[in-house]
């Protein structure tokens, strides 16, 4: 339902999608808002009639049934005023349900099709941030200001008619006065919005400090390592520094404003003695003059606190509409959605003259690599961190698009490949692999209940673990559930590595997922790997280098370019790089 794009966007296109969400409530909501509206200048009518009337009771001529029916109007309209209140509460939570339902997948599938290079940027995560967070209430919220707009607009032009009809310079004076509190509640809004974007990776910060000091993962550490107070602390300075800094920015526009309500309530004194005049003049009744009083105190106050605030708000609501216009408009990557699988081979990689550098740097990451992978081999990348071992994995599969130079698979530029098709290419497990907290099968298959997975349970040595879990594969991981379990990080690693195994593609990469395995099981795994991976392209990356020598080739990764390549055997001869980690690691294992 998110079609915006390449529309111009506006605080009226957010209201437009929440009456295309839920049109009934948007139709029920507008209703209450214009009567709520009207209710007032119609009241002042009728409280001016009533008071008219009450006095005629000690006449000659009564008007006792006139004093009734307004005082039933009146009664119906406090009844009215109380109703509409409850009625509009219970509206705006179910269009938070409503949008909780309908735009926030909408939103998710957004934030799911944003090109991984830009989701990876701080700037991008502020930006998501700020946008996502609550989105329903944000939409909920946008409707209300503009609903109370809309309302306060009507009671304010409903009665600045009845003023009109009496003496019409008040009136132009009024609204003199009323245009530099709209244009200071609008200026004031915008600059509260603009420190609250300053401050954002202090937002963020905090939202992290506050996730680690209460979460159940990190529950273990907090109790060993004692560290609560010291987090503790961190984040109240986050939100002092945050609150400080917002709160000098509210104080000035608040005081702004302030100094025009002081005159508008100066204007309403004015008012009132300029009609009280016009009653002892016999040109205004008695009624009446006590009606426009009393709207003209609540209109006052209306004016100086409600709709200074409102337009307070509406302002920021302006300047969230221009970062959700900015979030809407960032570039995205429809491709991901494409579900289709095609059974594609591998026959080589071939990467010619290849560069690579993020948007927001000057240097490169890759520096001129060239490189020949071919089918059915084993192929180990290793070099120190930041060597650009992990960039260059994700150029591979298709995460990083926009590169220099060439890659070819089975003679096919990359780019030419839709990323449905690498998406069945390469199977990875990553050293920052995810723990779904389903059931294990559902770990594996990925929702598949018809699924097979005794193959890659058998091979990855999961058969004791399913034994001991109390529905065996169908067990649920994590503490998330009642009946869920802990697993080891181990364990958690085997899961990961059978998810890829599973997908049976024809080009696997193990970008170090057996950090938490002894070097004994991390050997294993890899050699079992070559043996299951007879028929399929391997590549490794591991920091422990025991595990390499089963390679057929290993690459050596240096500040962004290829050292060195060639088998364990080779690389030892030459004694440099790997030769130097290998020996390095040997004698660490040996002490």
């Amino acid at each position: 339902m998110l079609d915006l794009a390449g529309k111009k966007i506006s605080i009226f296109s957010l209201i437009k999608l929440c009456a295309r969400y839920s049109p009934m409530l948007f139709i029920m909501n507008l209703i209450l808002t214009v009567m709520d509206g009207l209710l007032v200048p119609l009241m002042l009518i009728v409280v001016a009639n009533f008071i008219d009337s009450a006095m005629t009771l000690t006449s000659e001529n009564p008007q006792t049934y006139i004093m009734i029916k307004n005082a039933i109007y009146m009664g119906l309209g406090y009844f009215y005023t109380q109703l509409s209140q409850e009625l509009k509460l219970y509206l705006y939570e179910l269009f938070e349900d409503v949008l909780r339902n309908k735009l926030k997948p909408d939103i998710i599938k957004k934030q799911f099709s944003i090109d991984y290079l830009l989701f990876e940027s701080t700037h991008t995560q502020d930006l998501i941030l700020r946008v996502t967070k609550n989105i329903e209430k944000k939409f909920v919220q946008i409707l209300k200001s503009s609903n109370s707009i809309i309302t306060i607009s009507i009671q304010v032009i409903g009665i600045l008619f009845t003023l009109y009809k009496y003496n019409w310079l008040i009136v132009f004076i009024f609204i003199f006065i009323i245009i530099p509190i709209i244009f200071l509640t609008f200026k004031g809004g915008k600059a509260i919005y603009e420190s609250e974007k300053k401050v954002g990776f202090i937002t963020r910060q905090m939202y992290y400090l506050s996730d680690v000091l209460s979460n159940r993962e990190a529950s273990a550490e907090r109790t060993l390592f004692n560290y609560s107070h010291g987090l503790n602390k961190r984040f109240k300075d986050a939100h002092l520094y945050r609150s400080n800094f917002n709160t000098k920015t509210i104080a000035r526009e608040t005081l702004r404003i302030k100094v025009c309500n002081i005159a508008i309530n100066i204007f309403t004194i004015i008012i009132i003695i300029t009609f009280s005049r016009q009653v002892y003049n016999n040109m205004l009744s008695v009624g009446l003059f006590t009606s426009i009083v009393g709207s003209m105190i609540n209109l006052t106050k209306v004016i100086s606190v409600q709709l200074s605030e409102l337009f307070f708000q509406f302002s920021s609501h302006n300047e969230y509409v221009k970062d959700f216009k900015v979030f809407m408009e960032l570039e995205e990557n429809e491709e991901v959605f494409d579900n289709a699988y095609e059974n594609l081979k591998f026959e080589s990689l071939h990467i010619k003259n290849l560069y690579f550098k993020y948007t927001d740097s000057k240097d490169y990451i890759i520096k001129g690599i060239n490189l020949y992978l071919e089918k059915g081999k084993s192929y180990s990348l290793v070099g120190l961190n930041g060597a650009g071992k992990t960039t260059l994995i994700k150029i591979l599969i298709g995460l990083y698009r926009d590169f220099e130079g060439e890659i070819l698979i089975n003679g096919k530029d990359i780019k030419l490949y839709s990323f449905a098709q690498l998406r069945s290419m390469f199977s990875v497990v990553s050293q920052d692999y995810a723990k779904y907290y389903v059931s294990l099968k559902d770990n594996i298959a990925f929702g598949n209940r018809g699924a097979d997975i005794s193959s890659v349970i058998e091979k990855l040595d999961l058969n004791d673990l399913i034994r001991n879990l109390p529905d065996g594969e169908n067990s649920y991981l994590g503490k998330m559930y009642d009946n869920g379990v802990d697993i080891s990080g181990g364990q958690w690693q085997r899961i990961a590595i059978a998810r890829a195994l599973y997908k049976n593609a024809p080009f696997v990469i193990l970008d170090e997922p057996t950090s938490s395995l002894s070097p004994t099981a991390e050997s294993k795994i890899y050699s079992n790997f070559s043996k299951i991976a007879n028929d399929k392209t391997l590549l490794m990356i591991s920091h422990r280098l025991g595990s390499t020598k089963i390679s057929d080739e290993i690459i050596v990764l240096n500040s962004g370019k290829i050292a060195e390549q060639g088998s364990h055997e080779e690389l030892m001869k030459k004694d440099n790089i790997y030769a130097k980690l290998f020996n390095k690691q040997r004698e660490l294992y040996y002490e």
